[in-house]
């Protein structure tokens, strides 16, 4: 399979024919980075628009983040989106492509002030699926010595922050303010919020089996950075 698509992967980018699909695995629906129902979001946008000015044309599918890596691992697609060291594949590792800038999310009423990590120790706290390794050893340590539960789909630690059932939340401030709009009528999603960024920004990889259809899409990335595209979806997405 690798055999067959690295040779149309050299047609493709030798000859500048019709392009070749790509098979991507992304994570379930993240607003406003991923978009399961339209396929589209900060991430895929970026992705598809890389991959696109090389030639080649993306096709996602979506599952958790233990099936992501289970499925590439066994060769059912052929890149995983959003993978970084923490996730231990291997493969052909694309050039950073997107940031995330997790915070840690509280209730303004508590009036809770964290300006470091270690500070959240002894308070409960949410994270989305696979945090406790993705966000490196010291939160991992933290977590293990707190009240802590990782939960799937990510909107309901906006539930349990609303109705103050936990302390804190951790999550991208732009993912944890989409979520808004899921937790449902029954919740007050208007109660004002602090933002406490005691975690450094985590870049991401897209990992790849393929090292032809790797070196496309950095050259791709590097290209939409160029002309100004990439800066474009950001502010699509993110404003």
């Amino acid at each position: 399979m690798r055999f067959i698509v690295c040779v149309c992967a050299l047609l493709v980018t030798l000859s500048g024919h019709a392009a070749t699909e790509v098979v991507i695995g992304s994570a379930l629906n993240r607003p406003p980075y991923i978009l399961e129902d339209s396929e589209s979001g900060l991430e895929l946008e970026i992705v598809r628009a890389a991959l696109k000015a090389s030639g080649f044309d993306a096709r996602f599918k979506f599952y958790s983040q233990k099936r992501l890596q289970l499925y590439y691992m066994k060769d059912r697609i052929e890149a995983a989106m959003s993978v970084n060291a923490a996730a231990g594949l291997s493969g052909y590792p694309s050039d950073y492509y997107i940031y995330y800038q997790d915070v840690a999310v509280t209730l303004a009423s508590r009036q809770l002030t964290f300006s470091e990590l270690n500070q959240l120790q002894g308070y409960s706290l949410v994270a989305y699926e696979g945090a406790q390794y993705m966000l490196g050893e010291t939160f991992q340590r933290l977590s293990n010595k707190t009240i802590y539960r990782e939960v799937d789909p990510q909107e309901l630690q906006n539930r349990m922050l609303y109705l103050g059932r936990i302390d804190v939340a951790v999550a991208d401030k732009y993912v944890f303010l989409a979520n808004n709009k899921f937790v449902g009528p029954d919740i007050d999603s208007t109660q004002p919020l602090q933002f406490h960024e005691v975690f450094p920004r985590t870049p991401y990889r897209v990992m790849f089996h393929n090292s032809v259809v790797r070196d496309a899409f950095n050259r791709g990335l590097a290209e939409i950075r160029k002309n100004g595209e990439y800066d474009r979806l950001v502010k699509q997405f993110l404003n």
